[in-house]
């Protein structure tokens, strides 16, 4: 269940390279700038071959923009795909004849005064993280009719989420690797001041061919926050509610933890096959997101190694102050478990009990109680936040009436 995630699907399909894109939507003649010279090959031959290599592994539908050239650079080869406010499309850089993808904000959702800042608060975000982990944005740009867009490298490949949906879970090592290679790339926007607020299977494109990655790339800033000061802009929640920690849910303040929250549903998905929580019904999944602890994975997988099982259960406590203190714990606790570092996986009791989400806001603590005198005798609130620790434990805590879901 998405809640305004603007274009997270799209960008998702559009960095995999996907073909399954469907019919473009109408784009205004505005939008189009220069079309491309009749010929444009670039004068070296090998650099073209090697341009028409890379192209050649995207599989973009036509476009009226086809053949348009964007800020005299970037020619685009076709439509990916859309999401709810943007399209994006498969570019060569007229440069150095690399594939690039096109983000671009569709023209009718410019009205929507939160995109066009969210849009750039991404370009903003990503320009300030640089690893291997984490998408690059190359360039930004506006049409000659004032559509902003952003060009972004190129990926071809899935995205985790649809692995997961055609595959099922991974083989245990290479789960592993995955969820290293995504908590360093989250380490690095962190340590950039940037928390990502929609960490998903679907964020998460995978490097190598199909059915056999060996990597992956975090995408998709566009609902960061930036310590500089940039936000949301609204009074809706953003992100994904089936991974949203119970401060993003109450729309409170966040910071690294809340991405580990999220991470660490990634991985009860990864390691399981399913998620926490088993419900359709919304209001019910914000209340188990909200008060329910997540069992444990070893009721789905008995033979998980435990050590794991502890780093999720840590990872995904409903109190900020339980779980890693930053991302850069959880990450030294996955060293660990492969044996990268000499250092044991911690574990250590929860500083704060019950673990239970204490709001800090008065907006918070009055839509925690509603839900509470709806969800009855499983839920509880605390009076007061709950200081601050940098302590990371394993936890064992769980309540009735939170079952495992089948849902990616």
């Amino acid at each position: 269940m998405s809640v305004d995630s603007d274009n997270d699907r799209a960008e998702s399909q559009a960095a995999a390279g996907s073909s399954e894109a469907g019919a473009e939507a109408p784009v205004d003649s505005r939008e189009s700038e220069a079309k491309a010279p009749t010929d444009s090959r670039p004068s070296n031959p090998s650099a073209a071959r090697r341009s028409a290599a890379s192209l050649h592994e995207f599989r973009p539908s036509e476009s009226q923009l086809t053949g348009t050239v964007l800020g005299n650079r970037y020619k685009v080869h076709g439509y990916l795909t859309r999401g709810a406010t943007a399209r994006v499309y498969l570019a060569e850089d007229l440069q150095d004849n690399a594939p690039v993808a096109i983000k671009m904000l569709a023209s009718e959702s410019i009205k929507e005064h939160e995109l066009t800042p969210r849009m750039r608060r991404e370009a903003e975000a990503l320009r300030g993280i640089d690893h291997p982990n984490v998408v690059r944005v190359l360039d930004t740009g506006e049409t000659q009719s004032g559509v902003p867009y952003l060009v972004l490298e190129a990926l071809p490949g899935e995205t985790l989420g649809d692995y997961l949906r055609r595959q099922g879970t991974p083989p245990f090592e290479l789960a592993l690797t995955l969820m290293r290679q995504a908590a360093q790339g989250l380490c690095a926007a962190h340590r950039a001041g940037v928390v990502h607020r929609d960490v998903k299977p679907d964020n998460f494109v995978l490097l190598g061919p199909i059915g056999e990655p060996y990597g992956l790339k975090l995408i998709d800033f566009g609902m960061a926050k930036l310590s500089s000061g940039g936000g949301s802009g609204t009074h809706s929640i953003l992100g994904t509610v089936e991974y949203m920690a119970p401060e993003q849910i109450l729309m409170e303040a966040v910071d690294a933890r809340t991405d580990v929250y999220s991470l660490g549903v990634v991985m009860f998905r990864l390691f399981t096959g399913h998620l926490p929580f088993d419900t359709d019904a919304p209001a019910d999944l914000l209340r188990h997101q909200l008060f329910s602890s997540v069992p444990p994975p070893s009721w789905l997988e008995d033979d998980l190694d435990r050590r794991l099982e502890r780093m999720i259960l840590t990872a995904t406590r409903k109190n900020p102050a339980n779980r890693y203190a930053d991302m850069q714990l959880l990450l030294d606790d996955l060293d660990a478990m492969v044996g990268v570092s000499a250092s044991e996986v911690s574990q250590r009791p929860p500083p704060v009990a019950p673990d239970s989400y204490a709001p800090r806001t008065e907006r918070g603590a009055e839509a925690l109680g509603i839900l509470a005198q709806k969800f009855g005798r499983f839920a509880t609130v605390p009076p007061t936040a709950p200081p601050a620790s940098d302590h990371r434990t394993p936890s064992t805590d769980h309540s009735p009436g939170a079952a495992p879901s089948e849902k990616p």
